[in-house]
């Protein structure tokens, strides 16, 4: 399944409903249904927030054993597998202001990878269907 967005406030919503689609029509387990959700919702609404793009793409795919969230849009070039990480055991007035929504992602799922394509960033999140 492919959909084409304009980034707008109503992205991250609008992309969840065609995941819980996507999900419901292959019978994902929940755990991979809930993982994926958050790190779409996380990934789209920072699309929005700080991307500076004007247009989405995301595919959904089935592999054996894997599903795959894939994220396309023409916003400057940001890699999130290459965001410092955060630290999470650092009291609350310590840390820094940003982060938290990549390492949600990261800890979300099992494969994470970005590429810049010309003038796209193609971020793929992958979620195993079952035991690793």
């Amino acid at each position: 399944m492919e959909f084409s967005h304009p980034v707008s406030p109503d992205l991250p919503t609008d992309g969840c409903a065609r995941w819980d689609e996507f999900a419901g029509e292959h019978q994902l387990p929940a755990p991979v249904r809930f993982a994926l959700d958050h790190a779409l919702v996380e990934h789209l609404q920072n699309i929005v927030n700080h991307g500076e793009a004007t247009q989405v793409v995301v595919q959904f795919e089935l592999d054996p054993g894997w599903v795959r969230a894939t994220v396309s849009d023409d916003g400057g070039e940001f890699d999130p597998t290459h965001a410092p990480a955060v630290d999470t055991s650092a009291p609350l007035e310590g840390r820094r202001i940003g982060g938290l929504g990549i390492h949600m992602i990261r800890k979300m799922t099992d494969s994470l990878s970005y590429h810049r394509l010309p003038g796209i960033n193609r971020l793929e999140m992958s979620k195993r269907l079952g035991p690793a």
